[in-house]
């Protein structure tokens, strides 16, 4: 896709999530700044707008508070005025947009951080999942009481009171509800790893694993469902340093296109890394790069979907005897 091409299909098309439409954003402001360096944008914006604020617009990190600086950066990469300038306008007010996420934040940011407002941003346009959890049940598969038991043992203990508690549970058990809602309808298709010792963690309480195992047969089961479940054994460990780590995939077209992002989370710590623009000659982020073949590692060393699906059983069966 060059520069000055159309972006999106018609008029009618339905708004994106904010993080996608900063994502794609951030990557055309890439693409038409060429070879020239952020600090001369910046400098050609007068002042206008910071060298911090056009490096996190353009890496399509932050939701853009204020859309009339689209066209400042417009202007200062030389973009001229027509169909493409106006839609990468109209990508600026879109990327304005909060999500639904943002309900969860007021008063909350010590427990919804901004990369948990992204994410779940990016998860509602993503059309492909790849996620690996070793800590967990992936979160967009829990259940609700799992997700409670979970956050009971991981919340810091400076913020465990009750209704910190409880608005992480909220935002958990709704982002599982619109993933599984999204599967029947939108259909994007998902891969989920997890760790074999997972499948055994019941926290103390084995009543809410065997429902958590079963919710995941369920999906394994029900071949209508573009969803599938893969257990990482101990024969055949991650040994890199990450806990969560999700590939997410974005509409492809000859005139529509976004860039792929790894989400990878590490403790506490959580980084985004974006592909390149389809169509371009954009560099992806090197970090992308290492992290995308770590993702094929993992589809090469995991069980396939039938060796899986019988470690869930023989978990669930385990958990049926600790009662």
């Amino acid at each position: 896709m060059a520069v000055g091409t159309i972006i999106s299909g018609s008029g009618e098309s339905p708004v994106r999530p904010w993080a996608e439409a900063a994502l794609l954003l951030g990557a055309h402001f890439e693409v038409a700044r060429g070879r020239r360096k952020q600090a001369a944008v910046v400098e050609a914006t007068g002042g206008r707008v910071s060298r911090s604020l056009y490096s996190r617009l353009e890496g399509g990190e932050v939701r853009i508070d204020k859309p009339h600086v689209v066209s400042i950066i417009l202007d200062a990469l030389e973009v001229p005025l027509g169909d493409y300038h106006d839609q990468l306008t109209q990508l600026g007010f879109e990327a304005s947009r909060e999500g639904w996420a943002s309900t969860f934040r007021s008063g909350h940011r010590e427990v919804v951080p901004d990369s948990m407002l992204r994410l779940t941003s990016l998860e509602e346009a993503a059309t492909e999942f790849f996620v690996v959890d070793r800590n967990a049940v992936p979160g967009q598969l829990q259940t609700e009481a799992y997700a409670r038991i979970v956050t009971g043992y991981t919340l810091p203990a400076s913020l465990k009171d009750a209704g910190l508690q409880e608005v992480i549970v909220g935002l958990r058990v709704e982002r599982s509800r619109r993933f599984v809602e999204r599967l029947t309808s939108d259909r994007p298709k998902g891969s989920f790893f997890v760790e074999e010792a997972v499948l055994y963690a019941d926290f103390g309480h084995p009543e809410v694993l065997i429902d958590q195992l079963q919710a995941m047969l369920d999906i394994v089961e029900n071949r209508a469902l573009p969803a599938g479940i893969r257990v990482m054994t101990a024969r055949a460990p991650l040994a890199v340093p990450v806990s969560t780590l999700a590939r997410l995939g974005f509409r492809k077209s000859l005139l529509d296109s976004v860039p792929d992002v790894i989400y990878n989370e590490t403790g506490r710590m959580a980084s985004f890394h974006r592909g390149s623009l389809p169509g371009t000659d954009e560099a992806a982020d090197p970090d992308y790069v290492d992290l995308d073949d770590l993702v094929d590692n993992v589809l090469m060393r995991a069980p396939g979907y039938r060796d899986s699906r019988r470690l869930i059983e023989n978990a669930l069966m385990a958990a049926q005897l600790r009662l």
